[in-house]
């Protein structure tokens, strides 16, 4: 986030252009901008708002995006803070605003209020109108605004983009100077994110055609992968994770570090079906782009096929960047993490950046997969390593008793409570790490205690009126979707942003590239528990750890292999020795045996079937273009 700051007196030095050596301050240029657009930051007047119609036109424009906005500005956890949260369109215009509290009177005076415009060439430097003039992330701190009746203000703002990548508003959250805190310019801009996520959801999946997309490249046998309007990565199936070292839904995954192509000019080639050529110093493939078309024939992505070829005629040649990103140190704390999958490294990776750092981290993965031990990890590679680390399984506790666990009870808070009373988890937590499992499965009412506990640090034990305080590292984990669950409203939007600070996927079992290696890895240490030798894997038993789902991931992979162990008494294992499941196993992803030609050609049948044989018709279905139906059925000629 770009942050300004300055001090009192230097407005007035740039005002009688004295700043000298001040043009250090980022806020300079910014105001050099705005003294360029003739802002006058001494004015006493305001400039005229938009009138009613012209307001209810910009709402009504706004529609989509004010629908899912509504839910991350109308959270209470603001208001209660007498701050303002606001949402402005393109323009600047403020369209929405909630909250405000004993500050709603001072954000009408300094008209934060509908119609009001804050774009630069209006208001001068401030957080919304900066945002969109840089369309980043911007808090502005009391001076550092240009006009001098906002200096007792701070803003924080950033911009959400749609998912053609261009900018469809600007949230923002405002309020008095002496309540001006770091975290919430941190939360505004995670609140961005997922709006902006959130559109791009709806975008896509609008029609249902980004599902058939989603299903061919991860049905396709060959690399496939989807490029996004905002040049992410976010959908690629294992060939193609495999051949380029990825992992799907990485952040900062996009096609600049992939491909050295920016998307505008990947989409340039899909739009003129230039035949290109992706060369790493390994192999050549032939590519092969497809764009994805939304509702307004506008391109939302586009899907990259890579097809191994030694020689390919190509009217263009895309080498692989050299350098790749940067990674994170690493830390000796993961290297009880076992397993060299790439997006397990990756994970690795980005665990020991984040555990550097205070931000709060999420844990998303199926169960069994190593959660509390990656937890462990982050908690070792803290600043925080030297004091406890705690862990609570949410989903474990009855929820009657959730809240006694955590922050404890007084003695005699509760029928059977203990004569002494409970300290609690967050107590015994303090000056380290605490490790919430399954949060998901918490009630509206716990985490409306756990917000409390954390915006501030302060809790109460259960039957107990004396505040306590408490500093920690919090580390949450779930198998469910978060991001799902509070847009159903089944958790706390607010409470999800406290805790979002960082989200880490972990890879399930069954998708990682070294299930042998792990297993051998994990054998030799529980035959070296029973003090006796690891025995060997034989073939069969290969096969089976490669080709068995495991729905338990390592937890039931560890119990496999010490049953085999038991049951092994020679120097191999073999299959007979491993458990049989004790139910169905989980029917396996169709992927093999259907090639990217067979399954499009599949789709287009049913979609030309579905409407009569319209080809135009067929192609809005898929959510490609027309060309590529063409060419879909010339192959089939």
């Amino acid at each position: 986030m770009l942050l300004l700051e300055a001090p009192l007196e230097l407005g007035e030095r740039f005002q009688a252009g004295t700043v000298g050596g001040a043009r250090e301050y980022p806020v300079i240029s910014r105001w050099t901008r705005s003294a360029a657009l003739g802002v006058d930051p001494s004015s006493s007047a305001f400039p005229a708002g938009t009138g009613s119609s012209d307001l209810s036109d910009r709402r009504a424009r706004l529609d989509a995006v004010l629908h899912e906005a509504r839910g991350l500005v109308d959270t209470p956890a603001f208001a209660d803070r007498g701050l303002v949260s606001i949402v402005a369109d393109p323009d600047g215009v403020i369209v929405m605003d909630h909250g405000g509290g004993d500050f709603a009177d001072g954000a009408a005076r300094v008209r934060l209020v509908p119609g009001a415009c804050w774009d630069e060439g209006t208001r001068g430097t401030n957080a919304i109108g900066t945002a969109i003039a840089e369309r980043a992330a911007v808090g502005v701190i009391g001076p550092a605004h240009f006009e001098r009746r906002n200096a007792g203000l701070f803003c924080f703002a950033s911009p959400v983009f749609d998912a053609h990548g261009e900018l469809a508003c600007v949230l923002d959250v405002t309020g008095r100077l002496e309540r001006h805190d770091p975290s919430i310019g941190a939360t505004v801009a995670l609140m961005a994110n997922a709006l902006t996520a959130a559109l791009r959801r709806q975008a896509l999946s609008s029609g249902g055609a980004f599902s058939v997309i989603q299903r061919l490249v991860h049905r396709s046998s060959g690399a496939a992968l989807v490029v996004e309007a905002d040049g992410a990565i976010r959908v690629a199936n294992r060939p193609a994770r495999t051949l380029l070292g990825v992992s799907e839904g990485d952040p900062g995954l996009d096609c600049q570090h992939v491909f050295g192509l920016s998307y505008a000019e990947l989409s340039e080639l899909a739009r003129t079906g230039q035949r290109a050529r992706f060369e790493t110093p390994w192999q050549t493939f032939g590519v092969e782009l497809d764009p994805v078309l939304g509702a307004d024939h506008r391109f939302l992505a586009v899907v990259v096929y890579l097809e191994q070829s030694s020689k390919q005629r190509a009217s263009r040649v895309i080498e692989r960047p050299r350098s790749r990103p940067p990674q994170a140190p690493h830390h000796p704390a993961f290297d009880r993490v076992l397993g060299s999958d790439p997006e397990l490294l990756r994970a690795k990776s980005l665990a020991a950046r984040f555990a550097a750092t205070p931000l709060p981290v999420v844990l998303l993965s199926e169960t069994g997969t190593g959660k509390e031990l990656f937890a462990r990890a982050i908690h070792e590679a803290s600043p925080r390593a030297a004091g406890p680390f705690v862990a609570m399984n949410c989903g474990a506790v009855p929820e009657s008793l959730l809240e006694s666990e955590l922050f404890g009870f007084a003695p005699g808070a509760f029928t059977g409570a203990a004569r002494r009373g409970s300290e609690g988890k967050l107590a015994a937590a303090d000056g380290g790490t605490l490790f919430l499992d399954e949060i998901a499965e918490t009630s509206s009412g716990f985490q409306a205690a756990l917000l409390r506990a954390l915006d501030d640090g302060s809790y109460f034990r259960v039957g107990e009126s004396r505040a306590r305080h408490v500093s920690l590292r919090l580390v949450c984990a779930t198998c469910r979707d978060l991001p799902d669950l509070v847009h159903s409203g089944k958790f706390r939007s607010d409470l999800f942003y406290r805790i979002h600070g960082a989200c880490l996927r972990l890879p399930a079992l069954r998708d990682r590239t070294d299930r042998v290696e792990l297993s051998r890895a994990l054998l030799a240490a529980a035959a070296k528990e029973q003090g006796r030798s690891a025995p060997a894997l034989a073939d069969d038993a290969v096969s089976w750890l490669e080709s068995h789902t495991w729905p338990g991931n390592v937890r039931e992979l560890k119990s496999a292999l010490c049953h085999a162990l038991a049951l092994c008494d020679g120097s191999t294992l073999r299959r007979e020795h491993f458990p049989e499941p004790l139910a169905p196993a989980s029917r396996t992803v169709e992927v093999e045996g259907h090639t990217r030609e067979e399954i499009l050609e599949e789709a287009v049948r049913q979609a030309l079937d579905a409407s009569s044989g319209n080809v135009s018709a067929a192609a809005r279905m898929l959510g490609v273009a027309r060309s590529t139906v063409y060419r879909i059925l010339r192959t089939r000629q």
